[in-house]
């Protein structure tokens, strides 16, 4: 979910007037989140993925029971399925219409990550994330964050998974975002492979230009994850209302150290689209994305990923984002936005 405060809405309505700067530093700590072992421990415990019922701590039992051994879990804890190490979001993770707020494609890609991390642990192997749908329920600030994740409904073939962004671990503490995600097994040659028909054909990223900010607003905005992302324009510009088709890859990782994987690197760039195909000028109206969903037919290949997204509205305030994403070798997945479109006040 992305918002535009006050200050941030009268920088944009006077760039015409020549006064946009860049405000980041360029520094972003070199990827979107950093290990942050000093502010708490995501770990989640083996119901997370089992579902069997535990003591309520250790050592201790409810009144009027019989105490009864601990049982012996038959995997370890997985601190994994949770993010791992503890995330702090740095500056590249800014969205471009507030400070301090991150960008929804990065929460998208780092509950993502957490998703991965609880099917492996879970020994869902073979197959990949085919739909994830997150809820953007308030704006994540940028700073410390809290993940915990776990299967919901196990299987062979399909598995349901959950995960939680939240601003620190206490259960207390506000939900930032929920993503849910069906795992899917995949079986090459199981069927043939159907490419699809109505894709439009795209220039390789090689061939174009990367984008360089070239206006006020465009270096106004031009910081955060605009600015750690790599953008080849080949229709419509984000300035530019209306649908726009664009390969965009990330110039930093989504956590330092760690290579992304082909459904974080998706949905890092999924969101965005909501923003490059605003039919009203976004310096006069606000289009806050509620939720982003993703059908993903495979996984993508390689470091770019192509999207092509139109946006339309109605004169309620309603809207729709809707992106074919892909890659070099054809599109790999749709993806959908719920909007609320309104003018801005004050």
């Amino acid at each position: 979910m992305e918002q535009i405060g006050a200050a941030d809405r009268d920088g944009l309505v006077h760039q015409a007037a020549g006064t946009a700067q860049r405000d980041d530093d360029g520094s972003g700590d070199g990827a979107f989140f950093v290990p942050d072992t000093a502010v708490f421990d995501t770990t989640i415990s083996e119901t997370a993925v089992s579902g069997t019922a535990v003591p309520p701590a250790v050592g201790q039992t409810p009144p009027g029971l019989t105490p009864e051994p601990t049982p012996t879990p038959t995997r370890p804890p997985i601190a994994a399925a949770a993010g791992g190490t503890p995330l702090r979001a740095t500056s590249s993770s800014e969205g471009p219409w507030a400070p301090g707020l991150q960008h929804g494609g990065v929460v998208s890609a780092v509950l993502t990550r957490s998703l991965e991390q609880t099917a492996e642990a879970a020994g869902l192997t073979g197959g990949h994330l085919a739909r994830i749908a997150v809820e953007f329920l308030r704006p994540a600030p940028v700073g410390p964050v809290s993940i915990t994740a776990e299967v919901v409904r196990p299987g062979r073939q399909v598995a349901l998974l959950r995960a939680e962004l939240r601003t620190g671990p206490d259960p207390a503490s506000r939900v930032l975002a929920v993503a849910t995600a069906w795992w899917r097994r995949r079986s090459p040659g199981l069927v043939p492979d159907i490419a699809h028909t109505e894709a439009p054909t795209l220039p390789d990223p090689d061939t174009l230009p990367t984008e360089v900010p070239d206006s006020d607003l465009t270096r106004y905005l031009d910081r955060g994850y605009i600015a750690a992302t790599e953008w080849r324009y080949a229709g419509g510009r984000l300035e530019e209302p209306g649908s726009s088709t664009a390969w965009v890859r990330p110039r930093v990782p989504l956590v330092h150290g760690e290579p992304i994987s082909p459904a974080q690197l998706l949905m890092l760039v999924a969101d965005a689209a909501s923003g490059v195909s605003a039919v009203l000028d976004f310096r006069t109206h606000l289009f806050t994305n509620v939720d982003l969903v993703v059908s993903a037919l495979r996984p993508i290949e390689g470091d770019w990923v192509s999207l092509h997204a139109t946006t339309a509205i109605d004169g309620a305030g309603g809207g729709t984002t809707t992106t074919m994403l892909g890659d070099r070798r054809g599109p790999v997945a749709f993806a959908l936005h719920t909007l609320f479109v309104a003018p801005l006040v004050g």
